[in-house]
């Protein structure tokens, strides 16, 4: 078994360093990427504020531009509020119907002991020494 486990924890080592070097090239990337996207938007506002300024005085030109970064800017808030509040939703589901399974689990187990105490005790006993066995078993660290 020992060779084995060598083995598989040498596989298991090589993925991580290959998924390691791959976030790392692929942040690097986006890094760049991300340069260039800044750069390509503060020419493309100055452009905008050239030609802006071209049909209305320049301070107009800028405001313009400026209240449509707000609008941009709120609008951007504005659907990141609905998404958290969709998150919260859906996690408040899983709670409640978690609490629900755990009510139905619960009412369950004294039905049984109620009707059958001798079963229910077999059933803790069962459970609580595979819960046993499974932690000795996890947390010892024999080679």
């Amino acid at each position: 078994m020992g060779p084995l486990a060598a083995m598989l924890s040498s596989l298991v080592v090589t993925d991580v360093g290959v998924t390691v070097s791959r976030y790392k090239r692929n942040g690097a990337m986006w890094a760049v990427a991300a340069v260039f996207f800044l750069t390509a938007y503060i020419f493309a506002l100055a452009a905008g504020a050239i030609y802006l300024s071209a049909l209305y005085t320049p301070l107009k030109a800028t405001l313009i531009l400026a209240g449509v970064s707000i609008v941009i800017g709120l609008v951007t808030i504005g659907v990141m509020y609905a998404l958290n509040a969709r998150d919260k939703r859906l996690a408040a589901e899983k709670r409640r119907c978690s609490q629900a399974q755990t009510t139905f689990a619960i009412a369950t187990a004294l039905t049984l002991f109620r009707r059958q105490p001798l079963l229910a005790a077999g059933l803790a006993v069962g459970v609580g020494t595979v819960l046993g066995l499974m932690r000795k078993s996890g947390g010892s660290d024999r080679s």
